[in-house]
């Protein structure tokens, strides 16, 4: 799948600074892997597909000649360059995959050798049905620039849910990260319904961490009851768990998986699953992070058995309280690129299940799992 060229868009979750001191945010990236360039071959941006015509790009780079990030050393066939161009938040359609405004080709004597866009993949589970794989590869941004209906609609499958529970607020219970509450969570599960609706897309809800207000166990019972009021009615029976095919989970007519952290509590309610197990790896360096999920994937890989590669490094308190989106932005700029490529790797993606990352657009995960769905041991053929 992924042996020969490879090229991505991407989005940086970092802002930069314009000439008159204005932030700009959301600025595409240009990727490319096993390029093998040949004298005179070129990746160019475009804000039109590219084969309506090459002689107006955006931003062209010359592959021979290009200067590789020190991240990337020493492999002399992949590249990355960050533009001054920006991704608007344009409207989100769920239909079909639709490209977001900006394409991608790489370009030899004339000829587009490949190309690719920013896209949407509201629908990509439906349309490899016909492969009837018992593993869901999937993936969830903790931190994200998009609502969870637009990260659903971008192909996202997979929300690491973590609950706080509030008495004395109208809403009791909040998204929260760490000890902070972000939003209601009738309004994640709000748009998730909508998205399901819409889609009938396979949804993984993992409850997961109760950082705020469940020091008692009735909390649990009381959330258990606000879930089954609230989506109960699109929930996965929790006897289909753990081997569960897509198209079996999608004969039932309830394709919201949800799977919850707290043993007692699951086994209380038909459709709650067991708790996800989450493969977090503490790490803070490049070198560790991929040691950590290497080992992960020989532990866990190639089973059916769902499980959660948290592809991401993992901030220090200070980080959360001092720095809360500049340094776990930072982190992610560091690792969404080479953590792509890692996931390249055959004997990465065969043994992959879900893979959650943070600041989703950053990284070409979503696309990554999509292709090796679609071909999965075959890749190679």
């Amino acid at each position: 799948c992924f042996d020969t060229l490879t090229i991505f868009l991407t989005v940086s979750p970092m802002a930069k600074n314009k000439a008159n001191g204005d932030l700009v945010d959301r600025l595409i990236e240009i990727n490319w892997n096993n390029a093998d360039p040949e004298p005179g071959d070129w990746i160019a941006l475009f804000d039109h597909r590219p084969e309506e015509g090459l002689d107006d790009p955006l931003e062209t780079i010359n592959v021979t000649f290009m200067d590789i990030p020190t991240q990337f050393l020493p492999c002399h066939f992949l590249g990355y360059l960050k533009t001054d161009y920006r991704l608007d938040r344009l409207p989100i359609m769920t239909d079909e995959s639709r490209c977001l405004g900006y394409w991608i080709a790489y370009i030899r004597e004339e000829a587009i050798l490949m190309k690719n866009c920013i896209s949407t993949f509201p629908r990509w589970m439906h349309e490899l049905r016909h492969d009837n794989h018992p593993v869901l590869h999937a993936h969830y941004d903790s931190f994200q620039d998009e609502s969870v209906y637009r990260q659903l609609a971008h192909g996202i499958r997979y929300l690491d849910v973590r609950v706080g529970y509030y008495p004395a607020s109208p809403d009791k219970f909040w998204i929260n990260h760490n000890f902070y509450r972000i939003h209601p969570l009738a309004d994640l599960l709000r748009d998730v319904k909508r998205f399901v609706d819409e889609t009938h897309e396979i949804v993984i809800l993992d409850f997961h961490r109760f950082p705020v207000g469940f020091a008692t166990g009735d909390r649990h019972s009381k959330l258990a009851e606000f879930l089954n009021s609230e989506i109960g009615e699109y929930a996965t029976p929790s006897s289909l768990w753990p081997n569960a095919t897509p198209n079996e989970i999608w004969a039932t007519g309830k394709p919201i998986i949800l799977s919850y952290s707290d043993p007692e509590t699951a086994q209380q309610y038909r459709f709650l699953w067991p708790p996800l197990p989450q493969e977090w790896g503490d790490k803070r360096t490049l070198p560790e992070l991929k040691g950590f999920l290497r080992t992960a994937l020989q532990r866990r890989g190639g089973g059916n058995q769902l499980w959660a590669a948290m592809a991401e490094f993992t901030p220090k308190p200070l980080d959360i309280v001092l720095r809360p989106t500049q340094g776990l932005r930072n982190m992610a700029q560091t690792v969404n690129i080479p953590m792509t490529f890692w996931y390249q790797d055959k004997s990465w993606y065969t043994r992959s299940n879900i893979i959650a990352t943070d600041f989703f657009l950053g990284n070409n995960i979503i696309q990554t799992s999509i292709i090796a769905n679609y071909k999965g041991y075959n890749c190679s053929r």
